[in-house]
């Protein structure tokens, strides 16, 4: 019986070792894949992983203006994603664009507007007012405004 345990626990091991190599290298890959930054004279993009799979790509106009492109799932675009916008630079999401997967035609959900959505969808713009002022706040950039 001893020896039982004893090979059961080698196997247990070997595949606890496997599980972790396979999810160390999927976050590697997603961090290579998706970790850059953008610096041209008309925007500054950092994209960054999301762990193991997925990732988000903040980006800062001349304008002033910011997006916030959300992919959060296994594979790039083969899931929802969001696009969150802010158009007068203000800190505040003026747009919230829910897409399905780009494999499928017709793959617009949602667009919410703040002017005529915000009070039925409080806690979508609250959060993504929240992630947009984080990523304003973790990626300042050097770009200089027009407006």
């Amino acid at each position: 019986m001893g020896e039982i345990l004893k090979i059961a626990g080698t196997y247990t091991s070997l595949l606890a070792g496997i599980i972790g190599i396979v999810l160390l290298a999927g976050r590697g890959c997603n961090n290579y894949l998706n970790n850059r930054t953008i610096d041209k004279p008309a925007y500054h993009t950092e994209s960054r992983a999301l762990g193991l799979s997925g990732h988000v790509e903040y980006t800062k106009y001349l304008d002033g203006s910011q997006d916030v492109k959300i992919y959060p799932s296994l594979g790039h675009r083969l899931f929802n994603s969001e696009l969150h916008q802010d158009l007068n630079g203000d800190g505040l999401v003026d747009r919230i664009r829910e897409d399905g997967s780009e494999l499928k035609a017709n793959r617009l959900k949602d667009i919410l507007i703040r002017k005529q959505d915000y009070s039925i969808n409080k806690e979508r713009f609250d959060k993504a007012d929240r992630q947009l002022q984080e990523l304003m706040t973790k990626y300042p950039t050097k770009i200089k405004l027009t407006n």
